[in-house]
């Protein structure tokens, strides 16, 4: 059966002599492993379509009882054209085609989530890299949101109080007040708190005003752990991005 869709490619890799291996996520059918054959070979485009990150328009032939599908034909909708320039913005984008493909099912889309890549690799592509870290920082609050797995980040998991500094729970995946915990040092502070609740509540085209960048590191490592906590399945990226 030939299956069409827009695709972001998470990554590739080398198979025989002249195909590529690529994993993909696609708007129709979630993650989809397909061999490119001969997409090595010197006049061949497909080696340069089906590079990490590339916004592309996929046609597979699809077979039920095969784990890696064909590649038919492909081509760019979107390069992200300054991604491969910029070794920040790569490595970047490279964790979230990790994240993704790692948490990633196949035959199980999601419309959400293939926009919420889709938006943060363009807003990667489209700004210097001092926004970086607050765009990556988006995304995984909104992963994790549109996973199920939303966060208790301004009440005491345990005693439901307004958080003013929180202790980040290794057994339950939850903040806890300093009065709750049994450890008093502080993972987040109000000042974070505030501007965690700002990044949950507002567009991704209006978060970079009004930010305290140095508030980001905090709210990084707070989202690390709790990510790590959730889905396990992260612990095995090499590229996931945390300042602890």
């Amino acid at each position: 059966m030939v299956h069409q869709s827009e695709a972001i490619v998470l990554n590739h890799h080398k198979y025989g002599n002249s195909s590529l291996i690529c994993n993909l996520f696609t708007s129709d059918y979630g993650k989809v492993n397909i061999i490119a054959k001969g997409a090595r070979r010197l006049k061949n485009p497909n080696s340069a379509i089906l590079q990490p990150c590339n916004y592309i328009d996929l046609v597979y032939l699809s077979k039920s009882t095969r784990q890696i599908q064909i590649l038919k034909e492909a081509s760019i909708i979107t390069s992200f054209s300054t991604l491969n320039r910029d070794y920040n913005k790569m490595i970047y984008s490279l964790t979230i085609m990790d994240i993704i493909n790692k948490i990633s099912f196949h035959d199980n889309p999601c419309d959400i989530i293939f926009r919420l890549i889709k938006t943060t690799l363009l807003k990667f592509d489209q700004n210097n890299s001092k926004n970086l870290k607050l765009y990556y920082i988006f995304f995984q609050i909104q992963l994790i949101i549109y996973l199920g797995y939303h966060p208790v980040f301004f009440q005491c998991y345990q005693c439901n109080k307004d958080l003013i500094d929180g202790r980040f729970n290794l057994e339950v995946g939850q903040l806890f007040c300093i009065e709750c915990s049994t450890i008093k040092i502080k993972d987040i502070d109000f000042k974070s708190i505030k501007i965690l609740k700002f990044l949950m509540t507002n567009h991704i085209n209006d978060i970079d005003k009004k930010i305290n960048f140095n508030a980001l590191e905090i709210i990084n490592n707070l989202l690390y752990k709790f990510i790590s906590f959730h889905l396990p399945e992260i612990r095995k990226s090499k590229l996931f991005i945390t300042e602890k």
